[in-house]
């Protein structure tokens, strides 16, 4: 059991940089890690960065080219200076969400009772019984009905 942890000024830069959402449990013996909070401006950065990719060319027909990615973190730096964004983990994990989410949606509107709302971007329970069964069917919808996604129709 760990008692006591002696640490780099490096990781005690990088920790205190988490706030309370990450850091070291020594009671417990086990580290948490340190998750980014995004925030609308750096989504905004992100969906801009990545529409002028598209736009200059980096799209193929399955996805992207590779090093993409290293031009949306090279953009996002020119957009917000000061940032720490990185390809990885922060960029890959934030598309991966937005791919998960995207496919979350997507098989929602394909049921009959649940639609989109245009004016706040958000989900329109039109049949509760269809979204009760959805939520059985898969209990991650649930953090779905009220959040926004601006961003969906582009």
């Amino acid at each position: 059991m760990v008692n006591s942890l002696e640490s780099s000024p490096k990781w005690r830069l990088y920790m205190d940089g988490c706030g309370s959402v990450g850091g070291v449990d020594v009671e417990k013996g086990k580290m948490s890690i340190c998750r980014r909070s995004w925030t609308k401006v750096v989504e905004d950065a992100l969906v801009q960065c990545k529409t002028s990719i598209v736009n200059d060319g980096w799209k193929a027909e399955n996805g992207f080219k590779a090093g993409f990615q290293m031009d949306l973190e090279k953009g996002i730096r020119k957009l917000l200076s000061g940032t720490d964004i990185l390809v990885i983990p922060h960029i890959n994990s934030k598309i991966h969400v937005w791919k998960k989410e995207y496919g979350t949606l997507c098989d929602l509107f394909n049921k009959s009772g649940i639609g989109w709302n245009s004016t706040t971007f958000t989900l329109k329970i039109v049949d509760e019984a269809v979204w009760d069964a959805q939520k059985r069917v898969n209990p991650s919808v649930r953090a779905l009905r009220f959040k926004s996604w601006s961003y969906y129709e582009q």
